[in-house]
């Protein structure tokens, strides 16, 4: 049975502020009533925590708590289950070596994953997504260096790929984008015991359509400038959530106009123009030159 001496715990590893701690008591209570919230918890836990790290990917396709668990069970559930990986997770680092800076940043980034969707979106218990992330943080999938975060996804043909992740809130500078790459190179081979990387990106900030509507000194261009990029699917939801900060929106005319990027891209819409996330593979760093030829005010985004 889950017990309430893991929760208090795990609230005290994160730092994870105490007023919450009633809601996952009683979240328990009610998964340890019922044998089937049990087997379906248990269940979940094991993919999440035990199993090949393929599954969990095949889990992002679900949005619904219910249909990840099962019917009426407690939206707390998801908080739940993040926190709970908290012995693992201390394991993990130990495992690899993460020096104090890590760890701090490991632990901050799953306060936010708990907390974040409960305060800034109101929810009664986090996105999927949310707990997905946890995940990443707590089996140590990722390392976070100066602007990006980096995502070890696999090894083939001893070539590792290396997914590059972009927080939200900061400028995309790219002297801080390219030292975050540079420092990474050393880190990730420390902990992960690398030899060959290959570094990809798949972002709506690297869309080709997006690129083509601002300066070409704009951070974002110079950004999308270190990648050969290919089109993937379509970007609009990525374009509600992170340029428009809204969930969706079925008339193109109301869109915000406070920003360069929000006018331009809301232009390419109500002329029914279509935005594809960008698919990026990492050119040589060495290799590329940065042009500025006179100062451009930078666009501040979100991802």
């Amino acid at each position: 049975m889950i017990n309430k001496m893991k929760i208090d715990e795990a609230f005290e590893f994160y730092n994870i502020d105490k007023s919450y701690k009633e809601e996952c008591y009683r979240c328990i209570e009610e998964i340890n009533r019922s044998e089937n919230y049990k087997k379906v918890f248990k269940d979940v836990y094991e993919i999440l925590y035990c199993s090949d790290f393929f599954r969990i990917k095949e889990l992002w396709q679900i949005k619904d708590v219910n249909e990840l668990f099962v019917n009426n069970i407690n939206p707390f559930v998801t908080n739940l289950m993040i926190i709970l990986g908290y012995e693992l997770h201390e394991k993990n680092m130990n495992k690899y070596k993460l020096d104090m800076e890590q760890v701090n940043i490991h632990k901050k980034r799953i306060k936010e994953c708990f907390q974040n969707d409960l305060i800034y979106r109101k929810y009664n218990g986090v996105r999927i997504s949310q707990m997905l992330w946890a995940v990443y943080f707590i089996r140590v999938r990722i390392i976070e260096i100066g602007r990006f975060q980096y995502e070890y996804e696999y090894t083939k043909n001893n070539v590792s790929i290396i997914k590059i992740h972009i927080p939200k809130g900061k400028k995309l500078n790219l002297i801080e984008v390219k030292d975050s790459i540079k420092k990474s190179e050393t880190e990730l081979k420390h902990i992960f015991k690398l030899d060959k990387t290959k570094y990809i990106c798949n972002s709506w900030l690297l869309s080709n359509q997006i690129c083509s509507i601002l300066d070409k000194n704009s951070n974002i261009s110079l950004f999308h400038n270190l990648f050969d990029i290919k089109d993937g699917e379509d970007c609009i939801n990525d374009i509600m959530n992170f340029v428009y900060r809204i969930n969706a929106c079925n008339d193109y005319n109301t869109l915000s106009e406070q920003t360069i990027l929000q006018r331009r891209i809301k232009e390419k819409l109500l002329k029914g123009e279509k935005f594809y996330l960008g698919l990026g593979v990492l050119k040589k760093i060495i290799k590329i030159k940065i042009y500025i030829t006179k100062k451009i005010r930078p666009i501040k985004f979100e991802n």
